[in-house]
């Protein structure tokens, strides 16, 4: 089938329906060691299906999340009345590039490189400067992407899949880097859903055109958007790095941690 991945949200759930609780109190003593203050509400761009949205409010924060895509609002609002959760969570439709808050919030939290779909140098500081004029003061900014890596056997990666299950619908989700564009910072991607709905077997592929990242990119954007500092740096296993470290690809998903001025 062609059409989108994002347009099928209960699958999409599902592909992406690991635990997130670990990463939550990973989230919590970032909270603790950058923020000098009580946290207490979140922003969270590109919220997807809404899996940090119904996760979160168990450990006490209030919540808004907005993504671009329709139907993936229609899924998340419908799962936030499931659960109740009405009255501290909030989800809207906005874009990234443009989107903007009069509330002050805490903290913010972007996963799995949802901000690697805004590909240019200025869509990326719009987002940046939108998103810190939305936080207060020494409040923290969340980022967990990868960077390019070194080596051009490291480019085109092995597939990278996973088998999850839910209500009867399994899927193995497969991410392939496909091929990197250096000149353009283009990183071309293609994700494979093969799925099992309650016995019926289905095939989802969607490519993905993403921002390919580099560290001395990030740290530039960061500065030139004069809403942010880059604090610190952890790895996937929560280890802090030294931001001295050559930062490339072969370290993985890092978490980026933007401290708002």
């Amino acid at each position: 089938m062609k059409e989108k991945l994002y347009n099928f949200p209960q699958y999409y759930d599902v592909a992406f329906s690991w635990d997130i609780s670990r990463e939550i109190k990973f989230f919590q003593e970032l909270f603790t060691k950058y923020v000098p203050f009580e946290e207490k509400n979140i922003l969270e761009p590109a919220c997807g299906t809404g899996r940090f949205l119904v996760k979160l409010p168990e450990y006490g924060y209030h919540i808004t999340g907005y993504d671009n895509n329709p139907k993936m609002l229609i899924f998340a609002k419908k799962r936030i009345i499931d659960a109740g959760l009405q009255n501290i969570v909030t989800v809207e439709k906005k874009n990234m590039k443009s989107a903007k808050f009069k509330i002050k919030f805490d903290a913010a939290i972007n996963s799995i490189n949802s901000i690697g779909y805004l590909l240019s140098d200025e869509d990326i500081l719009s987002h940046f400067k939108n998103t810190g004029e939305s936080l207060k003061s020494k409040g923290i900014y969340i980022v967990h992407l990868a960077c390019a890596c070194d080596h051009p056997e490291f480019q085109e990666k092995p597939d990278d899949s996973w088998i999850l299950e839910k209500e009867g619908i399994k899927i193995k989700t497969t991410w392939l880097i496909d091929k990197y564009d250096i000149e353009k910072k283009i990183s071309y991607q293609t994700c494979k859903m093969e799925i099992d709905d309650h016995g019926k077997q289905t095939t989802l592929e969607d490519h993905h055109i993403l921002r390919l990242w580099f560290f001395e990119d990030i740290k530039s954007l960061i500065r030139k958007s004069e809403k942010f500092k880059l604090e610190a740096i952890y790895d996937e296993k929560h280890k802090q790095i030294s931001l001295d470290t050559h930062i490339s690809g072969e370290l993985g998903n890092l978490y980026y941690i933007f401290k708002a001025l």
